[in-house]
């Protein structure tokens, strides 16, 4: 930023006399947003596929945040550790996996082999949230999609009851229900003071998300001025936006394209200390309950 603008916390910028008067998005501090934003009953979208926003979901554990109900396209660890901390009420998810392994996300294996009904989750492959998206920001109530027999989308109800066939003029098909968060936090590489921002990827259901949500904030690793955003490409531009975090380091111990590497070690330690209830409860108490560390120091990105 160049010191022209001034945040007055209401959601506008003030001319300080070199440039011109904007409306902007709202910049808050992460513990502000989720306090704004997140609260029981929320429907929630947490971040973007391929991108843990670890950041995010770690603050609504420290705020002591309940009966959520979390959309999240790459579940991976993070979802693993928002069922074991009690937060969700519900998860549609696209997969809760560890990427480091082998290794399960024991949380979420435990749930599923105790047979939990609590929270409940609703399995979707990234092309039937993506329809759901779609049609959240359409505006209208489902989106056809291509049949998955044999799946246990179909035959097993992964979703949950989130897919249904229906019957028209032109036919009988598979329709999956709309996708429509109450807020929307989604991880940029870049933003500006409007609220536009850069991701270099992966751009996944990004956009669909901005556009289906209630509320958006976008949780960015630099700002910058909008001459550089525009020429790094917007991929969500600020009229969708409400808000926005200045995060370094937001999806770390995940990585993110150009900045900085996967902690492989820290998915290794994770994997060992929560593979019993217990030992989850320990690494939660002391590396999120009580860290709230400014910057987290990153690994370098691997040339």
């Amino acid at each position: 930023m160049t010191g022209t603008d001034t945040d007055t916390g209401t959601g506008t910028s003030t001319d300080t006399g070199t440039g011109t008067s904007a409306l902007t998005a709202r910049r808050l501090t992460l513990p502000e947003a989720v306090r704004a934003h997140v609260h029981p009953g929320t429907r929630l979208y947490l971040g973007n596929f391929g991108a843990q926003l670890f950041s995010v979901g770690h603050e609504m554990i420290r705020q002591g945040v309940h009966d959520v109900d979390a959309v999240i396209a790459s579940g991976g660890l993070l979802l693993d550790q928002l069922l074991g901390a009690g937060t969700l009420r519900s998860a549609a998810f696209g997969h809760c996996w560890s990427p480091v392994g082998p290794a399960p996300a024991w949380n979420f294996r435990r749930a599923a082999q105790a047979g939990a009904r609590t929270p409940r989750l609703h399995e979707l492959s990234l092309g039937l949230l993506s329809a759901a998206l779609t049609a959240g920001a359409h505006g209208v109530p489902f989106m056809p999609v291509a049949d998955l027999p044999g799946t246990g989308f179909v035959d097993e109800d992964w979703t949950g009851g989130l897919l249904a066939t229906v019957d028209s003029p032109f036919g009988s098909t598979r329709v999956v229900r709309a996708e429509r968060p109450d807020v929307a936090f989604l991880h940029v590489d870049l933003v500006d003071p409007d609220g536009n921002g850069h991701l270099r990827g992966p751009l996944g259901e990004m956009l669909l998300a901005a556009q289906a949500a209630t509320t958006v904030v976008l949780v960015a690793e630099e700002i910058a001025e909008p001459a550089a955003v525009r020429a790094a490409g917007v991929h969500v531009p600020g009229v969708l936006v409400d808000a926005y975090v200045h995060r370094p380091g937001a999806v770390a111990p995940d990585g993110t394209v150009g900045r900085y590497d996967r902690d492989v070690a820290a998915y290794e330690r994770y994997a060992e200390r929560s593979r019993t209830a217990e030992g989850f409860q320990r690494w939660l108490d002391q590396e999120v309950r009580t860290a709230r560390p400014a910057d987290p120091a990153l690994p370098e990105v691997t040339p």
